[in-house]
């Protein structure tokens, strides 16, 4: 039995120290008004000379006396007098008609004094069960043998009690009490709720005074809505986050309707404390929980030196439903823990000055706190604290070009990283643009392994490209650049030679025409009548006339010029041109 007692006092209070104890039995005392005294008890295991007990009590500095005219005994009757262990005829016929009830609706059973003996030396599991019912009902302590209430106490003085077993001097536990000593059980904080998804009930909180609970033999909790008592058995559904936090959802309530409650707490000696009220209002509540989205994270000082400046956002109205904010950090993999007390609902910045391990990644979240203690975690933001050194320059750049279809891919490779190199984590390529006369980055971030990067040209004239690479640590510092390397990226395509003059005489043709500049460009070449008449040895890159002699007159001709390069590109026919020779001097 005493487990079960010290499974729900370790529930309820968390590790207590058992007022009076001797061996293997507990005796409580407590007293709802300062002259009535409820005494209960609980046995770890049962001496096997034990019949029956006597409370014995010592008033003062004088002697035992018994208080029970009739053996206390053990079991579950009917017919069992309960005057012995409640005097008052009134308060026993009130138990007597409970315990008609407990059994009449299968709570409770009779057993007999030695059935109930046996079944408790076995451990039977159905009497752990009332004996777990009595822990959380004295009525039931009482009626099972296990309580007692003491009405004849009438000075001011100090007394003991004692638990003897029946008929003997042999006392199995005694707790001591004073005259007027009553419980504070005024343990009820602070009531909020929280509606319910769906509408479907309201689940109330509250927060207690732990040490009261304590020191009250607290069993749980009381909840009224409109003064009438909504639990059978206290409650005891705790925060598993925290202790001092308790819950209840009323499911029969319409989460869209306002209400009043009220919770009170309630001792292991059925003593009830002070009621605290509670108006719920579905307008304090939100349709939906939202997060705080943090949008910067600033350095103090040298990189993080002095700490950082956290901003965020979160709608300004909702802050009418929120206590305040919470910043949250994890030092990775550590996990988030709180850094600040309760921010401002209406702040959006705050200053950290916990520090942050140096070469590490830290998470960052602002979560919060809704005024019915709901707490929404905000989205995370990751930020990197490292010494702000640059990593070395990539070294040995190189690059070779190949053709791939009718595409020129520009292959970079560079040494991997050197032994000791704790700095850098990824690269970037840089090309020159021309136009603009500077470097261009190309990628921010590629693998450690292979260093090696691909830039790839469509088809069209070729060009000479330059290239650098550079190293960048975690936090973004880079490396003085590696070598420039250069390309000469060949021509692909070449654009259509237009003719732009010809000069006609009796005998001979001059043709002219105008090229763009390409850099691989080898000469042309001139067809007449689709027979070529000079190739690119004769019209070299930077030949732009053609001069056709020996011609007869009153010929007509058909010219057309095409563009090779030195690798044997070649460019389309230029539109023909059809020339008659002059029959006459012009």
């Amino acid at each position: 039995m005493r487990i079960v007692f010290i499974a729900l006092l370790t529930l309820l209070l968390g590790t207590v120290s058992v007022q009076g104890q001797t061996g293997n039995t507990d005796l409580l005392a407590q007293s709802p008004d300062g002259r009535t005294v409820k005494l209960v008890w609980f046995l770890n295991s049962l001496p096997g000379d034990i019949t029956g007990f006597d409370i014995k009590r010592k008033d003062g500095l004088g002697d035992w006396h018994k208080l029970n005219t009739d053996p206390i005994l053990p079991g579950i009757s009917q017919k069992k007098n309960l005057t012995s262990a409640e005097p008052d005829n009134t308060e026993a016929s009130r138990m007597r008609e409970k315990l008609k009830d407990l059994i009449q609706t299968g709570k409770l059973r009779e057993y007999d004094y030695t059935t109930f003996f046996a079944k408790w030396k076995n451990n039977d599991k159905e009497i752990q069960d009332i004996i777990y019912l009595a822990s959380l009902d004295f009525d039931v302590s009482v009626l099972c043998g296990f309580g007692y209430v003491d009405r004849t106490v009438t000075q001011k003085m100090d007394y003991q009690y004692g638990l003897f077993a029946a008929g003997t001097d042999k006392m199995l536990a005694q707790v001591s009490w004073s005259y007027g000593e009553i419980p504070d059980l005024n343990v009820v904080r602070e009531i909020t709720s929280v509606s319910v998804p769906g509408k479907r009930g309201v689940r109330l909180i509250w927060n207690v005074n732990v040490g009261k609970l304590k020191a009250g033999y607290v069993a749980g909790f009381n909840v009224y809505k409109r003064g009438i008592r909504l639990n059978d058995q206290p409650i005891m559904q705790t925060n598993r986050n925290d202790n001092s936090e308790y819950t209840w959802n009323d499911q029969a309530a319409d989460a869209s309707i306002p209400d009043q409650y009220s919770i009170s707490a309630q001792s292991l000696f059925g003593i009830e404390g002070i009621i605290k009220s509670y108006t719920y209002n579905p307008e304090d509540h939100p349709e939906s929980y939202m997060r705080a989205a943090v949008t910067k994270i600033a350095p103090l000082g040298f990189y993080f030196k002095d700490g950082l400046q956290v901003e965020w956002t979160f709608p300004r109205e909702h802050e009418r439903f929120i206590k305040g904010f919470y910043l949250e950090k994890d030092n990775m993999p550590e996990g988030y823990r709180r850094v600040s007390d309760l921010i401002s609902a209406s702040d959006r910045m705050f200053i950290d000055k916990s520090g942050s391990p140096v070469s590490s990644y830290t998470r960052i979240r602002v979560t919060a706190c809704y005024n019915d203690k709901s707490l929404s975690n905000g989205v995370e933001k990751l930020y990197s604290y490292f010494m702000m050194i640059d990593p070395p320059k990539p070294q040995n750049t190189r690059v070779a070009g190949a053709i791939d279809g009718k595409k020129y891919s520009m292959k970079l490779n560079w040494d991997p990283i050197m032994n000791g190199d704790s700095l850098t984590h990824h690269y970037k390529v840089y090309m020159y643009d021309v136009e603009n006369y500077r470097f261009i980055a190309l990628a921010d971030k590629l693998p450690l392994k292979p260093t090696t990067f691909t830039h790839v040209i469509q088809p069209g004239i070729g060009s000479s490209y330059k290239f650098c690479v550079t190293g960048v640590s975690r936090t973004g510092v880079e490396s003085v650049p590696g070598d420039t390397v250069t390309i000469q990226a060949p021509s692909l395509e070449l654009p259509t030679p237009t003719i732009t003059k010809y000069m006609p005489d009796v005998s001979k043709l001059s043709v002219q025409w105008q090229y763009p500049e390409v850099p691989d460009l080898a000469g042309f070449r001139m067809y007449m009548d689709d027979v070529l008449v000079a190739d690119e040895k004769v019209l070299r890159k930077n030949a732009h006339e053609f001069t056709n002699s020996d011609l007869k007159p009153g010929a007509t001709n058909n010219y057309r010029l095409r563009a090779v390069t030195d690798r044997g590109v070649t460019s389309e026919l230029s539109p023909v041109l059809t020339v008659t020779v002059p029959t006459g001097k012009r």
